[in-house]
């Protein structure tokens, strides 16, 4: 049977028996939904997080749903005059005719689903999101796709392809929070394609998320929003702002982009020598730092090691003294 669907995030049981889902538990899943999308558009070309879309939901007895539709290109096509850089729209088109060969938009978006699916399936074997690093892999190759097996405590081995394996060693830990809050014992998330969009080598069965597992994916402290997802840890930028701050016993300085304060601290040497930027407009170049002095990433909010810090206004060369 032909579907008008793509893929769906449905939430089913006893706890939504008639269909029902309350409003905040709707916009948690809705916003969590939306966060991935724009996150793994971002792994493919960080303009594509920019384009913006509508997520339909349907509500049927026995579950709540929210639907990808299945001419989603048609939906990009739509919108893409409205607010969308000309590069968006060159990004992707070339997406479409170059990386994924004979596809469409559409096949832009399965591939979104497939790593969301493959991230959580990989996540329940290991128990977490946030392991980054593997040991004593496996390799096999099917129908020219290159899978490897990543063991888990048990001993158990799942069979992963490479693409994937490598977009959840870059995941932050918290982005399926939102997607997770509503679980409850009588409610569970599942995630797949619709029937005839099945059977993909390189697709997995249905993903699902049950209270039993609710905690790798979910945990209260987390539910403070992803800032800047497209900024990944050891990213080059070159950003412009404003420098709000100085600190010398931490070597720090707080740099105003895009309505955030960013902590900021040089490559080498002590901030003393930026005296005369602070309160300017500069661009900083430098680094993404995301991680923690134990190595534990910090996925909210980034901070950047600086190279340089560039004064928008050259005849700017006032003398501060204002450090705290």
């Amino acid at each position: 049977m032909n579907e008008d669907y793509l893929a769906y995030f449905k939430y089913s049981g006893e706890a939504v028996e008639n269909g029902y889902l309350d409003l905040r538990k709707s916009a948690d899943a809705l916003n969590g939904i939306d966060e991935l999308f724009r996150y793994f558009l971002t792994q493919q070309d960080p303009e594509l997080a920019k384009i913006d879309f509508e997520i339909p939901a349907r509500v049927r007895k026995g579950s709540w749903e929210a639907l990808i539709p299945e001419n989603i290109g048609e939906w990009l096509q739509l919108i893409l005059g409205t607010g969308v850089t000309t590069y968006t729209v060159a990004a992707l088109k070339e997406m479409a005719k170059s990386d994924f060969k004979d596809a469409g938009f559409k096949t832009v978006f399965k591939k979104i689903i497939k790593s969301i699916k493959w991230c959580i399936q990989l996540a329940k074997h290991l128990g977490t999101t946030r392991k980054k690093s593997f040991d004593n892999v496996k390799f096999k190759e099917k129908n020219g796709i290159q899978f490897i097996g990543v063991m888990n405590e048990n001993g158990e081995i799942l069979f992963v392809p490479k693409m994937y394996l490598e977009l959840f060693t870059q995941l932050p830990p918290s982005i399926f929070s939102k997607l997770a809050k509503p679980i409850e014992p009588e409610r569970e998330l599942s995630i797949d394609f619709a029937d005839d969009e099945k059977n993909d080598a390189d697709d997995t069965t249905e993903a699902t998320i049950s209270y039993a597992n609710k905690d790798i994916f979910y945990a209260k402290d987390e539910e403070e929003e992803i800032l800047f997802p497209e900024f990944e840890h050891g990213m080059y930028v070159e950003i412009d702002g404003h420098v709000t701050r100085g600190n010398e016993n931490s070597n720090t300085i707080g740099f105003q982009y895009s309505g955030h304060i960013l902590t900021c601290y040089p490559e080498q040497g002590n901030i003393s020598k930026e005296k005369t930027k602070l309160f300017t407009n500069c661009t900083i170049k430098g680094f993404i730092d995301r991680q923690d002095k134990k190595g534990v990433y910090i996925e909210k909010r980034p901070r950047i090691r600086f190279l340089e810090l560039i004064p928008l206004d050259s005849s700017l060369n006032q003398q501060y003294d204002m450090f705290e």
